[in-house]
C-alpha cells in the first residue's frame, strides 16, 4: 500500500468513525455501574516502566511512549533534534514534514495547549508565533520544543493492524515536539511521555470522548510485570476481575487522588501519635496520588518510624532499599502493605509488586534454592501524602472514570 493510499483512507475512515462514534457514545452510567469498551491495546513493561504504541500523523507514524497517570501532555522529540536521547524505541525523531495533517500551533492565535507560555505585555514571545514550551520533571529531567497539531491514536506495535483496527479512533490533538531533553528524559527506552490526566481537559482521553471517538469519559490499566492492557473508554477485562470492583471517589484538584482510611504494614497499623494522624498525613496537600508513570511507590516520611519498627517485628531485619539477598524462607515473611481507602477497599501491595530483581528473575511463587537477589522500591520518604506508582498497581484492574470522578480498582488476572 503506497502513502497516498494510506492518506486516502486514513481520512475516509476518520470521517466515517467519527459520525458512527457520536452515535454510540453512552450516557450516564449508575452509581454500581462499571463502564465497557471493546477498545484495547497492549502496555509493553520494559525498566519497569509501561508503555502504548501512539501513532501519529498521516500517514501514520509510531511511537512507544510511557502511559503516565501522573501529568497530562504528551511529548516526544521531533526532527531536527540535535540535544534529543539516541537510544529511543524509534530508530528516528517525529518528522512534521512527512505527515500532511500537522499543524504548527501559533501562540497569536491563542492556540497553545501548554499552560507554561511566557507573554510579553499579551504578545506572542517568539519571533515565529511558535507555541515554545519548556517541562520538568520531580527527578531532574527538563525538556522544551514547540507545539504540533496532528491526528493521534493508540495502537499496537504492528503497523497494519493498527490502521485497519484502530484507526477509527483517531482524533486531532497538540502535542509537544521536543528540540532538546535532558536527565533520564534523554537515556530512557520509550519515544516520549503520553499524560492521561484529564481532571482539566486537553489529553488525548478528553479529546477522544469530545470526538466520540470512545463510549465513555475514561480509561482503565491492568498491569503485570512485563506486560498489561490499555482500554480505552472504560474496561475491556471485567470478565477477568477476581473480586467485585469497588469505587472510590476522585478528589478535585491536579492530580488522579483518592483518600487513605489506614495504613497497615503486615497486620500492624500505622497509627502515629495523635487523633487524625492518618488523615493529615495522606490526605492533606496532593494527597495520595495514582501515578502510573513512576515505576515506585513513595510512602509519607511522617510514618517512617512506625513503619519500620512493624517491619522489624515482622521480618526481624532491619527496612532498606539497598540490594539483599533473600531465600525462599526469608522473602515468605515480608509483610504485605495494605492501604485502605474512604470506601473501605483494601488494597493490597504484595512483595512480588514492591521487592525488584535486578539480576535475573526467579519465580517468587515457586521453590527456589540459594538466595535471590532484591530491592525493595517502597520508599518512605515522600515529604506529603503518598505517590502509589505502578508496581503499586500491578495485578489491578484500575478505572480511571473520568465522566464520574472516581477509581474504579478490582483485583484481576491482567496476562490478557
Amino acid at each position: 500500500m503506497n502513502e497516498a493510499s494510506i492518506v486516502f483512507i486514513y481520512t475516509c475512515l476518520l470521517l466515517l468513525s467519527t459520525s458512527n462514534a457520536l452515535r454510540t457514545r453512552t450516557n450516564a452510567i449508575k452509581e454500581d455501574e462499571i463502564p465497557t469498551t471493546k477498545i484495547h491495546v497492549p502496555l509493553v513493561a520494559v525498566k519497569n516502566s509501561h508503555h502504548a504504541y501512539v501513532y501519529i500523523g498521516s500517514p501514520p507514524q509510531q511511537k512507544l511512549v510511557i502511559v503516565d497517570t501522573g501529568s497530562r501532555h504528551l511529548v516526544f522529540p521531533c526532527q531536527p533534534c540535535h540535544q534529543c536521547g539516541k537510544h529511543h524505541y524509534s530508530k528516528s525523531y517525529f518528522d512534521t514534514s512527512l505527515s500532511t495533517t500537522a499543524i504548527s500551533n501559533k501562540c497569536s492565535d491563542n492556540e497553545c495547549s501548554f499552560s507554561n507560555i511566557p507573554s510579553k505585555n499579551g504578545m506572542c514571545p517568539y519571533a515565529n508565533d511558535e507555541c515554545h514550551f519548556r517541562q520538568g520533571y520531580t527527578e531532574g529531567s527538563h525538556l522544551k520544543g514547540f507545539e504540533v497539531e496532528d491526528i493521534v491514536f493508540f495502537g499496537t506495535g504492528n503497523y497494519e493492524q493498527s490502521i485497519k483496527v484502530h484507526l477509527q479512533t483517531a482524533v486531532p490533538f497538540s502535542f509537544g515536539c521536543e528540540t532538546a531533553e535532558t536527565g533520564m528524559i534523554a537515556n530512557q527506552f520509550a519515544d516520549g511521555i503520553v499524560g492521561m490526566i484529564s481532571l482539566q481537559q486537553d489529553t488525548v482521553i478528553d479529546m477522544m470522548y469530545r470526538e466520540g471517538a470512545i463510549p465513555h469519559y475514561g480509561f482503565s490499566m491492568c498491569m503485570t510485570s512485563n506486560a498489561g492492557t490499555l482500554s480505552i473508554g472504560g474496561t475491556s477485562l471485567k470478565h477477568q476481575h477476581q473480586e467485585q470492583m469497588t469505587f472510590e471517589p476522585l478528589k478535585h484538584g491536579k492530580y488522579y487522588s483518592v483518600k487513605i482510611k489506614s495504613f497497615k504494614v503486615g497486620d500492624i497499623e500505622m497509627k502515629g501519635n495523635r487523633k487524625g494522624f492518618i488523615d493529615e498525613v495522606f490526605n492533606q496537600g496532593k494527597g495520595t496520588i495514582i501515578d502510573s508513570g513512576t515505576t515506585d511507590t513513595y510512602i509519607s516520611k511522617a510514618i517512617e518510624k512506625e513503619f519500620k519498627s512493624a517491619w522489624k517485628t515482622i521480618t526481624g531485619g532491619k527496612f532498606h532499599n539497598n540490594a539483599q539477598n533473600l531465600s525462599k524462607e526469608q522473602f515468605e515473611k515480608l509483610p504485605n502493605i495494605t492501604i485502605t481507602l474512604s470506601s473501605g477497599y483494601d488494597w493490597i501491595i504484595q512483595p512480588e509488586q514492591y521487592m525488584e530483581q535486578p539480576k535475573g528473575k526467579v519465580d517468587v511463587k515457586s521453590e527456589w534454592s540459594g538466595t535471590a537477589q532484591f530491592i525493595s522500591r517502597i520508599y518512605v520518604d515522600e515529604p506529603e501524602g503518598a505517590v502509589l506508582g505502578s508496581n503499586a498497581m500491578i495485578n489491578h484492574d484500575i478505572l480511571f472514570d473520568v465522566g464520574n470522578m472516581r477509581l474504579g480498582i478490582a483485583r484481576s488476572n491482567c496476562d490478557q
